[in-house]
């Protein structure tokens, strides 16, 4: 008796088991997504910071020279814009609106000669610009906060630091306007850094995320 339940509990265990099917990882579509997607984004978060971080670099290392480059592309920009503008006006079929046209198209071409001939000047001039126009942007915006602390506004003082701001930054162009635009240039060097830092994290979090879906 014991030797049949024996045999037949062999029997019953020597069934097969038949084993669970496990999806695999490539046939599952949310890891095949992700797959797909940091193939796509990895190279080009990749790129992206080293070409942040090789701008970056030539910014700081060069201010004046990008300032100059930058400034013969504002020249040939006003040029080509300029030779446009004439040739506009001189096939115009209406010549009031034509004549419009050539002095407009001359005084870019003089402006971007200035530019190409004159980069350093050209510059001063540009800043003394901004310098008018912070100026009175400055003063609008503090009107602005005055009008909204009168009305018990709570968030005045915001603008009213954006205004002191652009002040000190038109009072900055003013004194020192080479110097304020390499600050400038620094400024974005750092801002491009932190874009490069960003992508780097970006990259390192879909590559975890990769690896956690396929485990």
């Amino acid at each position: 008796m014991e030797n049949k339940n024996k045999s037949s509990s062999i029997k019953k265990s020597s069934k097969p088991v038949r084993a669970k099917r496990v999806r695999r990882a490539p046939d599952n579509p949310v890891v095949a997504s992700i797959n797909r997607m940091y193939h796509k984004s990895a190279p080009m978060l990749i790129g992206e910071a080293l070409l942040f971080v090789a701008a970056a670099a030539v910014l700081f290392i060069k201010p004046v020279l990008v300032l100059t480059v930058f400034t013969y592309i504002i020249g040939a920009a006003l040029l080509i814009f300029g030779l446009y503008r004439m040739m506009s006006g001189f096939v115009a079929t209406n010549d009031n609106a034509g004549g419009i046209d050539v002095v407009f198209g001359l005084i870019n071409i003089v402006l971007g000669l200035l530019f190409v001939v004159y980069p350093s000047g050209s510059l001063v001039s540009v800043a003394y610009i901004f310098v008018v126009l912070f100026f009175f942007k400055a003063l609008r915006v503090l009107i602005f906060s005055i009008n909204l602390a009168r009305a018990r506004y709570g968030h005045y003082w915001i603008i009213l630091a954006a205004g002191l701001l652009l002040f000190a930054l038109a009072v900055a162009l003013f004194f020192f306007p080479l110097g304020t635009f390499i600050a400038m240039t620094y400024y974005l060097a750092l801002l491009l850094l932190v874009y490069a830092v960003a992508d780097v994290y970006m990259f390192i979090s879909l590559k975890r995320l990769r690896e956690f879906v396929e485990d």
